[in-house]
């Protein structure tokens, strides 16, 4: 791997890591991403941290790596809405009295009548739908990637226009 691809990288790492709450793995992706960043390293040592890092961010339950295409979204603006989505998802997981909120809230999560069997489940729906409305949002002009000082989206909907009744 080329330096200046490696770098690219590990700058999104670092970026996503700002924002993103790892714990303890924090101060050792942060470790090996600095080390990886030394110039003058052949492409097979810079293959070998690129490994590495991307090895110990597929323990993360929400990591930094997608697979396939790039998101459309920027470094900055991706890793936002991964800390907005995980929090989401820790918000609904952490529900107390699961089993009722399952029941009489929440009995259908779709058209096909099919019910949520687990909270995790209906936390990882309700973290998918945020991320739609983050990504949709941001593209339409509606939200501006960043967090308030309240560490909130401020999120402004698209205010929907009333038809008025024809007479």
């Amino acid at each position: 791997m080329e330096y200046t691809k490696l770098k690219d990288k590990t700058d999104g790492i670092i970026t996503w890591l700002d924002v993103n709450d790892v714990g303890a793995l924090d101060g050792v992706l942060r470790s090996m991403v600095a080390t990886s960043q030394v110039e003058g390293q052949t492409e097979s040592q810079y293959d070998n941290y690129w490994a590495s890092i991307r090895a110990l961010c597929k323990t993360l339950p929400n990591s930094p790596i997608r697979k396939g295409q790039p998101t459309a979204l920027p470094t900055q603006v991706q890793a936002i809405a991964d800390s907005v989505v995980n929090r989401v998802v820790v918000a609904f997981a952490s529900i107390t009295d699961i089993e009722l909120v399952l029941d009489t809230v929440m009995p259908m999560r779709n058209t096909s009548g099919n019910k949520f069997e687990t909270g995790q489940e209906m936390a990882e729906y309700f973290g998918s739908r945020v991320r739609r409305l983050l990504t949709d949002s941001y593209k339409a002009g509606n939200w501006n990637g960043e967090l308030t000082k309240d560490n909130i989206t401020g999120l402004s909907l698209p205010v929907k226009e009333v038809k008025e009744a024809s007479e």
